[in-house]
C-alpha cells in the first residue's frame, strides 16, 4: 500500500486534501464546542449587568422600593434572571412576601420571577451566577441589589452540540471525501494526461496530444508538450531519413568499393595472361628453345599480344573518365545523325563478315546527351553486335520516339546467349564464352561501359533474347532543341 501511494500523486492529493479538510472542520467544531458556553455565559452575564446598572440608575430617582415595581417588572422580563433587594444588615426587604421563604433556601436554589410579576416560587436549577449591586435611592437610602444569573441555557447548548457530535463527524468524512474526490480529480486529471504524453514521447511515440483546455501553468505546459511533442517528431523524422540515407549511401559506396576490388581483380587478371604470353615468346627466343627459331613470326605475336594489351589499358583509362564525366558537358544533340555517323564507322567492319545492316532511323531525333560518351557506347554496342554474330547474318538497326521517350534497339541475328548469362553481360570481363570472346579480340569491357555510359545518362537499358538472336535495347527521354532565332 505504501509503495502504490509513493507511485500514484492523486491517491496523495486525496489522501492529504481529505486530512486538510477534516481536520479543519474538526478542529473548526471542537473549538466552537469549547469557546460557546464561555463565550455565551459571558454574553449573558454582561447583559445582565447593564440591566442591573440601569436599574439602580433609575432606582436613584425614587424615594420609596415600592415605587420602583415597574422598573423592577422591566428589569425581571429582560433579564429572565433572580434578584431581590437587601439592607445594610443583609435582609431582604423586597419582596416583603417572600422573605419568609428565601430565609430557608440552600446555597444551591435561586430566585425566579413570574413573567408578570417581579418574584415567583424559588425552585432548583443549573450552573448560577451572583452579582451584587449597590442602590442609593433618592431619600439617601441605601440598598443592595443581588441578581442571580441562571446558566441553564449555557449548560443545554453545551448538551446540544454534544449530542450532535456524531452526526457532524459524518457530514465532515462526508463532505472532506467528496471534496477531496473532486479536487484531486480536477487536479491531477491534466498530469495524469500529460505524464502519459511523457511517457510516450520517452519511447520515442509523439503521437499522443494534451488535449487540456486550460490558461493556468498546467495549460501552459501541456501546449509546450505539444510543441516539443511536434518537434521532436519532426527532427526524429529527419534524423531517420538522414539515417536511412547514409546506411543507404553506405551501402551503395561499399558495393562500389566492392566492384572496383572485383574489376581490378578482373583487370589484373586480363594484363597477367598477355604478359604471361609475351614473356614466354622473349624467353624462347632468347633461350633459342627449339620452336622459336623463326624470331619473325614470334615478334609479330608478339606485337599482337603488345596490341591487344594497348587496347585494354586504353579501355580501362577509359572507364576511369567515365566515372569522372560531370552534367555540364551535356546538351542536346540530333541522336540520329550521332547514330548514323557511328554506323559509318562500323560499315567496313560488317563488310568484312559479310554481314547485313538494316538500318530504320528517322530524320532528326533529339535528346540531351554527353555527345563523346554516347559515341562511345553506341559503337560499342554497334561493334559488339557484328563481332559476335556470324558471317552473312543480318544486324537490325531502329529508332523511334514513343510518347516523348527515344527507343533503340539492335539485333544480331544468328546467335544465342545462355539465359543465366544475360543478367551478367553488363559485367567488366564477363565472358559467357570465353574461347568464342579471346578470338574476336574484345576486351571483355566494351558492354561494362556501355553500362557506365547508360547509367550517367539515367536511361533504361537491357539484353533480351529475341526469336531470331539477341537484342540490345536502350530508352532515353527526348529534349527538343531551344529555338535561338526568335
Amino acid at each position: 500500500m505504501t509503495k502504490y501511494i509513493k507511485q500514484r500523486l492523486s491517491v496523495k492529493i486525496f489522501i492529504i486534501t481529505f486530512l486538510l479538510l477534516g481536520t479543519a472542520c474538526g478542529g473548526t467544531y471542537f473549538f466552537i464546542s469549547k469557546l460557546l458556553p464561555t463565550t455565551y455565559s459571558n454574553l449573558i452575564n454582561a447583559t445582565t449587568e447593564k440591566a442591573a446598572m440601569h436599574l439602580a440608575e433609575q432606582m436613584a430617582d425614587f424615594n420609596n422600593i415600592d415605587d420602583c415595581e415597574n422598573e423592577l417588572a422591566d428589569f425581571s422580563a429582560k433579564t429572565n434572571a433572580a434578584f431581590w433587594i437587601e439592607d445594610s444588615n443583609g435582609n431582604i426587604i423586597y419582596p416583603n412576601e417572600v422573605a419568609t421563604e428565601i430565609s430557608t433556601v440552600s446555597a444551591d436554589q435561586a430566585v425566579t420571577f413570574d413573567e408578570d410579576e417581579s418574584f415567583i416560587d424559588m425552585q432548583l436549577s443549573g450552573a448560577t451566577t451572583t452579582n451584587f449591586y449597590p442602590i442609593t435611592l433618592k431619600n439617601g437610602a441605601a440598598y443592595t441589589l443581588v441578581v442571580q444569573t441562571d446558566l441553564f441555557v449555557v449548560q443545554q447548548a453545551t448538551k446540544v452540540l454534544l449530542s450532535i457530535f456524531p452526526y457532524v463527524i459524518l457530514m465532515v468524512f462526508l463532505l472532506s471525501l467528496l471534496c477531496a474526490g473532486l479536487y484531486t480529480r480536477y487536479i491531477t486529471r491534466p498530469i495524469v494526461r500529460l505524464s502519459k504524453i511523457s511517457k510516450q514521447m520517452a519511447e520515442l511515440d509523439f503521437s499522443g496530444q494534451c488535449t487540456a483546455a486550460r490558461e493556468d501553468e498546467l495549460g501552459c505546459l501541456a501546449q509546450n508538450l505539444n510543441s516539443l511533442s511536434a518537434s521532436l517528431s519532426t527532427a526524429l523524422n529527419d534524423l531517420q531519413t538522414a539515417n536511412q540515407q547514409l546506411k543507404t549511401d553506405m551501402e551503395k559506396e561499399q558495393a562500389l568499393e566492392q566492384q572496383r576490388v572485383e574489376f581490378f581483380s578482373a583487370a589484373s587478371h586480363e594484363l597477367k595472361t598477355p604478359l604471361t604470353i609475351l614473356k614466354g615468346h622473349l624467353s624462347g627466343m632468347l633461350n633459342g628453345i627449339s620452336g622459336y627459331e623463326n624470331h619473325t613470326e614470334y615478334m609479330e605475336r608478339s606485337l599482337a599480344v603488345v596490341d591487344r594489351m594497348e587496347n585494354l589499358i586504353k579501355e580501362l583509362l577509359y572507364v576511369s573518365k567515365t566515372e569522372g564525366t560531370q552534367k555540364s558537358a551535356y546538351k542536346v544533340v540530333d541522336f540520329a545523325e550521332v547514330f548514323r555517323v557511328q554506323l559509318a564507322t562500323v560499315s567496313d567492319l560488317s563488310e568484312e563478315k559479310k554481314q547485313h545492316l538494316e538500318v530504320n532511323i528517322p530524320d532528326r531525333l533529339y535528346c540531351e546527351v554527353e555527345q563523346v560518351q554516347m559515341e562511345r557506347a553506341i559503337q560499342n554496342i554497334l561493334v559488339n553486335a557484328i563481332r559476335y554474330s556470324p558471317s552473312n547474318e543480318s544486324i537490325h538497326i531502329t529508332l523511334s520516339e514513343i510518347h516523348g521517350t527515344i527507343r533503340g534497339e539492335i539485333e544480331n541475328t544468328g546467335v544465342h546467349v545462355p539465359d543465366d548469362a544475360l543478367p551478367h553481360l553488363f559485367e567488366a570481363f564477363y565472358r559467357a564464352d570465353a574461347s568464342r570472346n579471346r578470338n574476336t579480340g574484345g576486351t571483355g569491357l566494351g558492354l561494362y561501359i556501355v553500362r557506365k555510359i547508360m547509367e550517367m545518362h539515367h536511361a533504361k537499358y537491357s539484353i533480351t533474347n529475341t526469336s531470331n538472336g539477341v537484342m540490345f535495347w536502350f530508352e532515353l527521354p527526348c529534349k527538343q532543341p531551344i529555338d535561338n532565332s526568335i
